[in-house]
């Protein structure tokens, strides 16, 4: 199986920069539909999308690890956070540290988890990477705005 067309996966993501967020779910859709393998891809290219900053800034030769806050300040846990948003952020971290392993064990639980009648699981995890790339590209516009501008007027406008 071809993996999905990373313009379709960019166009998705610009369509969310742009606020259009259903759009570029739309845009995803069928490469869900095509099965776990290239739903696998999608969230891989997805959590590369969300990770670019942090990846930037910090090297190659970082190790990341999740920090969760509890609403009291107090250090959490992964485990307390809602499925979809716990399934990104562990996807992502393995992801970062190029831990194909974990991602893949992580990805394949939520496949034979999700592979049920009226279970929206899949579709959650998607839309939660969704969400996180479009973030991350949003900061990455703006800081290439923000450089422009300063190209422009000599001037920073931070």
């Amino acid at each position: 199986m071809p993996a999905p067309d990373p313009k379709t996966i960019l166009e998705a993501v610009a369509h969310g920069v742009a606020g259009d967020h259903q759009a570029g779910l739309d845009l995803l859709q069928p490469i869900v539909n095509d099965g776990p393998a290239s739903t696998y891809a999608l969230l891989g290219s997805l959590a590369e999308t969300a990770t670019h900053g942090i990846r930037r800034d910090h090297g190659p030769d970082c190790t990341f690890g999740i920090y969760v806050e509890a609403p009291d300040g107090r250090e959490g846990s992964s485990d307390d956070l809602p499925p979809p948003v716990r399934f990104a952020a562990r996807f992502m971290t393995a992801w970062s540290n190029q831990d194909q392993d974990t991602a893949h064990a992580l990805f394949t639980v939520l496949a034979e988890h999700g592979d049920r009648p009226d279970c929206r699981d899949i579709g959650d995890a998607v839309t939660t990477m969704y969400n996180l790339a479009v973030a991350s590209a949003s900061e990455i516009a703006a800081e290439q705005r923000a450089r422009r501008e300063v190209d422009e007027n000599g001037e920073d406008p931070l």
